[in-house]
């Protein structure tokens, strides 16, 4: 019985180890300046007299370097529309009243904006502790910029998503304060069912109530997510 069960923690271990191997030997661990991450501030809230437009929310998206272009990487930013100008806000309403699902955002328009924006991903980390996994960071929306190592952030593209009346900290709360979906621990990570496309999914759907579809992503992003983030959340309206 001894000798099965060192062999069964030792099957255990070993499957960890693999596990931690795959992210790590492919660049998917967060970057050292995500890890250890302090709140941008104190816990918000969402505020009732907020309007339903007042972020706009924005999913960037990175092919992975050195491997043929099949897996991707995304990210939430979520972006004040205070942040735009006039012009600036009435383009993106006309992407989001026209659109699908989502729409994809010229380059050479959101390389010239240095909106303040927060940054929300998530990557593989040895640790435990709920949401470690997940990067969170005011940055510009025209910076380069992803929370794990592997991300060719000479490819970033841009897509508009929708709008909502919290800022990108009450979302990551939204996220994080309780389990929603997953408890984001860098354990938790997993390649194919639980990844960097599974967390942006469910910010876009369960927190923002936006759409979860994806711009052509392929397998890496085979999981639907279900649920509101908190439990009976508030509308969003795009």
């Amino acid at each position: 019985m001894a000798r099965l069960l060192r062999l069964s923690v030792g099957a255990a271990v070993v499957a960890m180890a693999g596990a931690q191997s795959i992210y790590q030997m492919a660049g998917l661990e967060l970057k050292p300046e995500f890890r250890e991450r302090a709140s941008l501030g104190a816990t918000a809230a969402v505020r009732g007299n907020a309007s339903a437009s007042d972020y706009y929310v924005f999913l960037q998206k990175f092919p992975l370097k050195g491997i043929v272009e099949l897996f991707y990487h995304t990210e939430i930013l979520v972006c004040p529309r205070s942040e735009f100008s006039p012009d600036d806000q009435g383009k993106l309403d006309g992407e989001i009243k026209g659109m699908t699902d989502f729409a994809e955002v010229d380059e050479a328009w959101w390389a010239a904006k240095t909106a303040s924006c927060v940054e929300l991903g998530y990557g593989g980390e040895d640790c435990s502790k709920e949401c470690c996994g997940v990067g969170n960071q005011v940055m510009p929306l025209n910076k380069r910029q992803a929370v794990i190592m592997n991300a060719d952030v000479s490819k970033k593209s841009l897509f508009i998503y929708g709008t909502g009346a919290f800022d990108g900290e009450t979302a990551y709360h939204h996220t994080c304060d309780k389990k929603c979906w997953s408890n984001w621990a860098g354990t938790d990570y997993n390649v194919l069912k639980n990844n960097c496309n599974t967390f942006t999914s469910t910010v876009l759907f369960c927190v923002f109530g936006l759409s979860q579809k994806k711009p052509h992503l392929g397998i890496s992003d085979t999981v639907t997510v279900s649920g509101k983030c908190p439990a009976g959340a508030f509308e969003v309206f795009v």
